[in-house]
């Protein structure tokens, strides 16, 4: 092939091409060559422009190099380094896989497109598909959405030349499913639910857990988590510093923190103590009469199976007690149990700072009053009374 060179803006190459008759730009960037070809029917001094434009973006720091690279393939990069980095444990891990997979399904028709080429219609459209899943789904979903053209539209990374998930007129999707409002227990539903668990139910091997979560408003992987070795010598407060979680497989492991471990700064703000009243005395003197022979220590064990005893199976139980003594019209879970006792706290004029302590929540978070704390019906009415 012969070449007729010719410098393009002082920094690239232009040859002639003696097998097609057209002209050949050549450029580098980051040590790779490039080249850029005149169309068919393309005057000399628009390709010219063309191949001055793209080296003058080069020098201004706009220029963008063609890629494969897709969301799919940032979104899993993204979720494995921050993985490796201790940024997230094993159970968010397993969490923004499952919310991946979601949007694979959701986001076919662009998610393994090149990400430089998809459309501000292309995530329009998926929208509609998105809605199917329930609003915590979606808003993992979005997260992780937003991710991907942020790293992609990052100065170090430059695939694209601006975040099209930032436009205003994009808007996270409202799902079609209706949300579940947690409400606390009544006290009619109280009363009955102590009654169930003290006689008919005072020998379920689940028991003991349901009383322990109820009266502490642990969260329940903290309650399986509990071992012997917290338990004060003095047995007049209980240690709370880690729960069972999952790894990157899914399987459940005892985690080393609680769910409020910040990775960055090294602090548990979910480590408390919670005190041992005659109640939860009596609940751990019956455990520990079992004799607890596990690796762990743990107060609860599977040892039928000889493993941990996981929070959907406590749900479970809860499910079919519900339905077999009619203690509630609306479900009885391990989050309505925490939820119920928060509630119990603020309603008897607890300190927040106290409450938020108690139930390991960062202090001064919102999370507290805003997710955990609903009012019930016949405090309302009573706080009513009050007024003159």
């Amino acid at each position: 092939m012969g070449k007729t060179k010719q410098n393009g803006n002082g920094q690239g190459t232009i040859y002639k091409s003696s097998r097609t008759g057209l002209y050949i730009g050549q450029y580098f960037t980051n040590g790779k060559r490039h080249s850029v070809y005149q169309r068919k029917n393309e005057k000399i001094g628009d390709f010219k422009k063309r191949f001055n434009n793209i080296l003058t973006s080069i020098n201004t720091g706009t220029y963008i190099e063609k890629s494969n690279e897709t969301a799919y393939s940032i979104i899993e990069k993204h979720i494995k380094q921050k993985f490796e980095d201790k940024i997230t444990g094993g159970r968010s891990y397993v969490r923004d896989k499952y919310s991946l997979n979601c949007i694979s399904k959701c986001c076919s028709n662009f998610i393994n497109k090149p990400i430089q080429k998809v459309t501000f219609n292309d995530i329009q459209s998926s929208k509609e598909l998105m809605k199917d899943y329930s609003q915590s789904v979606i808003n993992m979903m979005w997260r992780l959405l937003k991710k991907a053209f942020a790293i992609a539209s990052s100065p170090s990374i430059g695939l694209i030349p601006f975040d099209i998930m930032n436009d205003e007129n994009l808007k996270r999707p409202v799902s079609n499913k209706e949300t579940k409002k947690v409400y606390p227990l009544t006290k009619d539903e109280r009363m009955k639910f102590q009654e169930i668990l003290d006689n008919e139910e005072r020998n379920h091997p689940y028991r003991n857990i349901v009383k322990l979560e109820w009266i502490t408003a642990m969260r329940i992987g903290e309650v399986l988590a509990r071992s012997k070795d917290d338990i004060d010598k003095n047995k007049t407060k209980l240690h709370i510093h880690n729960t069972l979680t999952r790894n990157e497989e899914g399987n459940i492991i005892l985690g080393e923190h609680t769910k409020t471990f910040n990775k960055q700064t090294g602090i548990d703000e979910g480590e408390r103590y919670f005190p041992i009243n005659a109640e939860l005395n009596e609940i751990i003197r019956e455990q520990l009469s079992k004799k607890v022979t596990n690796i762990y220590k743990l107060l609860f064990w599977d040892y039928k199976n000889n493993t941990f005893i996981s929070g959907s199976e406590i749900n479970s139980w809860l499910d079919r007690i519900n339905k077999k003594y009619n203690i509630s019209s609306k479900r009885i879970h391990n989050h309505r149990l925490r939820h119920d006792r928060i509630t119990q706290w603020k309603e008897a004029g607890m300190d927040m700072e106290a409450i938020q302590y108690l139930a390991g929540h960062v202090e001064g978070s919102t999370i507290t009053t805003d997710v955990y704390i609903d009012v019930s019906q016949e405090y309302a009415f009573d706080e009513l009374k009050k007024i003159k």
